[in-house]
């Protein structure tokens, strides 16, 4: 039985050359999400991306849907100064909109069916919020947008 003994010369060029593509341009980045399924959250700062267009939980408590020049097409706000807020999409099909103090807007979409709902940002530059039998509940009605 032979042992094959590898040193530390050996193996450390190969550790830094794995380490350096891992953070390298030639590295993947992650894809931007467009949508969200029903129990995820929209943090502030956070943003849906699709076609150049974002749908973002900005940091002052206001929801908006931005084209690729960052104009602001749609928006929703808490009726209330705030600040922190993140977005969830219920698994009752309500959109809602919270900060540390409760809920602050909603799209007023609750159901009392459980199912998967699916807020998506489509390539018509339309939010929607989808049941799992693809029928649409809710929309920022944006898809004639230029």
């Amino acid at each position: 039985m032979a042992f094959s003994i590898i040193s530390a010369t050996t193996v450390l060029p190969l550790f830094l050359m794995t380490a350096l593509l891992m953070v390298s341009p030639f590295a993947t980045p992650a894809a931007a999400r467009d949508s969200l399924e029903s129990g995820q959250w929209l943090n502030s700062g956070e943003s849906l991306e699709k076609a150049g267009y974002s749908f973002t939980m900005m940091q002052n408590c206001t929801v908006a849907l931005s084209d690729s020049n960052k104009k602001i097409i749609w928006w929703a706000t808490a009726e209330h100064i705030a600040s922190g807020c993140n977005l969830k999409l219920q698994h009752d099909g309500n959109l809602v909109m919270y900060s540390s103090t409760g809920a602050l807007w909603s799209s007023r979409t609750y159901r009392k069916t459980w199912k998967i709902y699916y807020l998506i940002l489509r390539a018509d530059h339309n939010v929607v919020i989808n049941d799992d039998d693809n029928n649409t509940i809710w929309e920022t009605d944006t898809s004639s947008s230029p």
